[in-house]
């Protein structure tokens, strides 16, 4: 017997999941759960206001998946055509922003962009654009626009996602430009629709070819618009609270994965102009093969976590754990983004960055599943404002530097300022309690 309780939120996320043209039923295991490819690449985006970046071949899909978004958006929606001759001028006016050159006053500059309520840009073929064309798209997929020094939010009450889809730019594809690791790393989920680990099944297939006879994507559905109920959505995942754990380990992600045990400070980033050439460079562990992951790479895959996260609960199933689904939602966001070695995708791998991406996630898995009774140890102490030295030094011995060494260091610093807030509250009570003056 099913525990779903049909919520208007559990509603959207069936309707965001099921409803539209794009097929493509291929289900994939994250942390020990089930999810379909409209629930990966539409609803868990949507939800998180995630961008999302969709590579590979014509022929997969993706003009499909964006004519449902454009359904599911309505009047929030706005598609671009990248073209090697692609003007600016053309998404300017797409937005209300094309009276620009005529704004004399930042009265007139407010108001005009108050206007602009697209809340999900789309631009198809993006590395068909030149790459100072592409770097053009970096505030579109930031959410806001740049005006004469002055900063202006797109998008519906602070709600603004970018979508594009293109090519890994590798030399693969006719006629196009790569996009460099900036752009890459504002496209927070970034997936190779024509892999076989996220293709159509071949069920898939013969629906489509016995569906119809016109091989033009389908148009969008005005019908179906659910634009105010994924703002909704998104406003209900804004409330969520995140598992302390997912921050601690994106400390070792953006600080652990920099450590470079042979240079003089220690630090990949310090030599990322010949990383990974170092002199005397580990081949046995993932320091030739992984930079460290940026900050928003980071908080991209956490808000993946917690939006799949949701659309398990709204599907009735309870999420076994938290670290795991991190773990494999990565897969969405560190492949294809740059930070892997490139010598090592090509060298060892064939040139396969979903399998490059799994050898070296296997190590890391191992190092946080071997302690990650002590992590939750050390957390659970440092709410309390103590600091459990025993599964500290599981965690990372003190005084011997390694890439865990960080992550002590931050649950040293929580359990800290837990002691201080007790410290604090402990004192204001006392006061508190003091008779009154006579």
């Amino acid at each position: 017997m099913s525990n779903r309780i049909i919520t208007p939120a559990a509603e959207t996320i069936e309707l965001l999941s099921t409803q539209g043209t794009y097929k493509n039923s291929h289900e994939i295991d994250v942390g020990g759960l089930p999810y379909s490819m409209r629930e990966m690449l539409i609803a868990a985006p949507l939800i998180a206001g995630l961008n999302v970046y969709l590579v590979g071949a014509t022929g997969e899909g993706k003009t499909q998946l964006a004519n449902d978004l454009a359904g599911f958006l309505g009047e929030h929606y706005c598609y671009t055509e990248g073209r090697p001759d692609f003007e600016l001028s053309e998404i300017m006016k797409q937005v209300n922003l094309h009276k620009l050159k005529d704004v004399t006053s930042d009265r007139e500059l407010v108001e005009l962009t108050e206007n602009v309520r697209k809340a999900l840009f789309y631009v198809d073929e993006l590395n068909r654009c030149p790459p100072i064309v592409q770097n053009y798209f970096f505030n579109f997929f930031d959410g806001k626009f740049v005006h004469q020094g002055r900063i202006l939010q797109l998008g519906k009450d602070g709600y603004a996602v970018g979508y594009a889809s293109g090519n890994i730019g590798n030399g693969a594809y006719v006629g196009t430009e790569d996009s460099d690791r900036a752009l890459k790393d504002r496209m927070h989920m970034i997936v190779k629709l024509d892999d076989p680990r996220y293709s159509t099944e071949v069920e898939d297939d013969y629906a489509i070819f016995t569906g119809k006879k016109n091989p033009r994507a389908s148009l969008p559905d005005q019908g179906k618009d659910l634009s105010e109920r994924i703002f909704q959505l998104h406003r209900e995942f804004g409330q969520r609270e995140v598992p302390t754990i997912l921050p601690v380990l994106g400390v070792l992600f953006h600080k652990g994965l920099d450590y470079l045990q042979t240079t003089t400070r220690n630090s990949k980033r310090a030599v990322d102009n010949v990383w990974p050439n170092v002199p005397g460079i580990r081949q046995d562990t993932d320091e030739s093969k992984i930079m460290p992951l940026s900050k928003r790479a980071i908080l991209s895959s956490i808000g993946l976590t917690e939006a799949l996260a949701m659309i398990a609960e709204a599907k009735g199933q309870q999420v076994p754990d938290h670290v795991d689904l991190f773990l494999d939602a990565l897969q969405f966001t560190i492949p294809y983004s740059g930070v892997l070695s490139q010598q090592y995708v090509f060298n060892e791998k064939g040139g396969d960055a979903y399998e490059a991406f799994d050898a070296v996630m296997a190590g890391i898995k191992k190092e946080i599943t071997d302690r990650k009774e002590a992590l939750e140890t050390a957390l659970a102490y440092a709410s309390f404002g103590e600091r459990e030295e025993t599964a500290l030094d599981k965690i990372s011995p003190i005084g011997i530097s390694t890439r865990w060494s960080p992550v002590r260091r931050v649950l040293e610093h929580l359990a800290d300022n837990q002691l201080e807030e007790k410290v604090r509250l402990d004192q204001i009570r006392a006061e508190y309690k003091k008779p009154a003056a006579k």
